[in-house]
């Protein structure tokens, strides 16, 4: 049997789960999935109940990186696999790390950024600080940015994070950015679309919406719909049900006793030990290529995204 844990079930985890929950049938796997609810005693508990009832496996979303390494130790006792999924859990014995290069997401968005706004002030929304996620998308934000803050080009006006991912945290950033800068933005780059969302919330308050190009990341259907609208730039898209199979696969050959080596394809260090990782590549989406990517795949479909 396969555990599954997420952190929450809203926004694109409900698309996680829905991808999972078909692997798992494509693959003749039994799964049992919790969520806790970004409550990191319950997400433990949820792990021991899930230990108690045979789980081979477990695949977490962790809601904290670092609290999360109880649940490998946990695990490990019982000779249990932990998969981390799409999340890293740090400093721990972690078996195994799926999830999307997020190194290249933040080059991605960093780059498409540049694209459209060579020199300015520049606002950057980080996710969660305690999501693994957050902070790598955040160092690549600033590696690919730096020759430009270097030669004075780009000025970093606003660096903050945003604690358990809340829109509203962002939206007031933004809005103390307006006021401080005099609506003197560039460009925003947000760690997922929820944060881009909060942000454009506070720049239509001041008709700004649209002039200011707004960068988001996991191809959430409001995005899209703002994509359309002109009011946010890009996204990035990262396949869940690829995700889900990569994880669903790892997770059945691992209680089949199967070999897994083949599978690996990158190393990720999580402040413990390089842990084993399967890394797949996101996609930068924006208006010119939704059809080609997002309703080609079957995410959504024409009519959602468009409105007609």
């Amino acid at each position: 049997m396969i555990g599954v844990l997420f952190d929450f079930l809203r926004e694109r985890w409900t698309r996680d789960r829905e991808a999972i929950t078909k692997a798992a049938a494509g693959q003749n796997a039994e799964l049992l999935v919790k969520s806790a609810e970004s409550n990191d005693e319950l997400q433990i508990a949820q792990a021991k109940e899930l230990i108690s009832q045979s789980a081979q496996v477990l695949l977490v979303v962790p809601h904290n990186l670092k609290k999360a390494g109880e649940i490998v130790n946990l695990a490990r006792q019982k000779s249990v696999k932990v998969i981390a999924y799409d999340r890293l859990i740090r400093d721990c014995d972690l078996d195994f790390y799926v999830s999307f290069d997020n190194l290249k997401v933040g080059e991605l968005q960093a780059q498409y950024a540049l694209g459209k706004a060579p020199a300015g002030n520049y606002v950057l929304l980080g996710g969660s600080p305690g999501d693994f996620n957050a902070v790598t998308i955040h160092n690549a934000w600033m590696k690919t940015l730096g020759p430009e803050v270097k030669s004075g080009k780009v000025k970093i006006a606003v660096d903050l994070y945003s604690v358990d991912w809340k829109p509203e945290i962002a939206r007031a950033n933004v809005e103390s950015a307006i006021k401080t800068l005099n609506g003197d933005i560039a460009a925003v780059l947000a760690g997922n679309d929820n944060l881009a969302g909060g942000a454009i919330r506070a720049l239509e308050a001041k008709g700004l919406a649209g002039k200011v190009p707004v960068i988001g990341q996991d191809a959430e259907l409001d995005a899209l719909q703002k994509i359309v609208a002109g009011t946010q730039a890009m996204t990035v898209y990262k396949p869940i049900p690829k995700l889900a199979r990569a994880a669903v696969e790892l997770a059945v050959k691992i209680t089949r006793g199967e070999k897994v080596n083949h599978l690996v394809t990158n190393t990720v260090n999580n402040g413990f030990k390089d842990v084993p990782a399967i890394l797949l590549q996101p996609i930068v989406v924006d208006k010119t290529n939704i059809d080609k990517t997002i309703i080609q795949d079957g995410v959504y479909t024409r009519e959602q995204v468009y409105g007609k």
